[in-house]
């Protein structure tokens, strides 16, 4: 279906590929992963016809269909009110399997949990499909691509993180509380994003945020760091208390939206200033070198993190505690993420929390 062979490709005097050559048979999901500029979305710019290489050549047998970021991108209004999967949906919808080569560039990037689980089941039944997949999402390329074909150099310098001092055990020898939360309620539009999130951390914890209610788990971080940041108990919610001890310094990293702006923010983790970390979505926009450098340094970080994010290899990596962040609640449990989604305790709860 795809024959790449001797393939070169020059930007200016910048030497993209030298000799690469790819063949992909019919019915294949070929994973690309990389660092950033290593010639990911490149590759499938020039499958696509869109960028002719300097030299090589490429053959495809079948028609080319491209589902890329843009693909959340729509000019009239019934598709800007979409949701993310809707317009996956709707771009995928009626293919023809047995013709179509399909190249997906980071398809998981604004797809919540649920989304992620229909691409992964449509890839699966759909056997006959040929599908090249750019990613950095490294549970969606294990659970739908026979193999994974790494670009570019991977030597890349970890994320250095260092922690501010801890604060002593208390007088009983008892992990200290850095965190009180009591009786949280946050509204939009006289809807509740989240209510009733009552929670003490303690130190050492890292603490994922999950579930179906993006905008509630991003909005709680956030009330967390304002609630520090303008010493105000209640964090801009509607009702409820949130505590910080004072000797816990806590560092918020707000949603990033390129590489650049991420590395600017890891660059000031890099003082010691820090014993507790908000983070939300870090992951979102890097490459999986870089990912993979970042969940090092955080699971060696002897401090305390809550954090928001998609990618769920991530949150295993990280995570020995779990809340999942409903519009009725919280399911809480101190635990592995795989644990917690095993679970059937927490199956039960989340079920009645979303009235599933």
């Amino acid at each position: 279906m795809i024959q790449i062979k001797n393939l070169e490709l020059k930007l200016g005097k910048q030497e993209i590929f030298s000799g690469f050559n790819l063949e992909v048979g019919r019915g294949e999901k070929v994973g690309i992963t990389g660092g950033e500029g290593s010639g990911k979305s490149t590759l499938l710019d020039i499958m696509a016809g869109r960028l002719l290489p300097t030299a090589g050549d490429v053959e495809i047998s079948g028609e080319v269909q491209t589902v890329t970021g843009s693909v959340y991108d729509f000019s009239d209004l019934r598709k800007a009110e979409m949701s993310a999967i809707e317009k996956l949906k709707r771009a995928l919808r009626g293919i023809n399997v047995d013709k179509i080569v399909l190249l997906l560039d980071e398809p998981t990037k604004n797809l919540e949990a649920e989304g992620v689980e229909w691409l992964i089941n449509f890839l699966r039944d759909n056997k006959a499909l040929t599908t090249v997949i750019v990613s950095s999402d490294r549970y969606f390329l294990k659970e739908t691509c026979g193999r994974i074909i790494e670009l570019g150099d991977f030597d890349v310098e970890p994320v250095r993180i260092d922690c501010a001092p801890l604060l002593p055990s208390t007088p009983s020898g008892a992990v200290p509380i850095v965190l009180e939360a009591n009786g949280l309620l946050k509204n939009r539009d006289g809807e509740p994003l989240f209510k009733d999130v009552s929670f003490a951390i303690r130190q050492g914890q890292k603490v994922a945020f999950v579930g179906r209610n993006e905008a509630g788990k991003s909005k709680l971080l956030k009330a967390l760091a304002m609630a520090y940041q303008n010493q105000d108990e209640t964090g801009g919610c509607q009702r409820g208390v949130i505590n910080f001890p004072s000797s816990v310094k806590v560092f918020y990293m707000p949603r990033v939206f390129t590489g650049a702006a991420a590395r600017v923010e890891f660059d000031k983790l890099a003082f010691g200033t820090a014993n507790f970390l908000l983070l939300d979505n870090p992951t979102s926009c890097l490459d999986l070198p870089t990912i993979e450098a970042l969940e090092q340094s955080l699971i060696n970080f002897p401090g305390t993190i809550i954090f928001v994010d998609e990618d769920r290899e991530f949150i295993r990596a990280i995570a020995n505690r779990i809340i999942d962040i409903t519009p009725q609640g919280t399911v809480d449990r101190i635990s592995t993420y795989d644990d917690f989604l095993a679970n059937e305790t927490v199956k039960l709860q989340i079920k009645e929390k979303y009235k599933l």
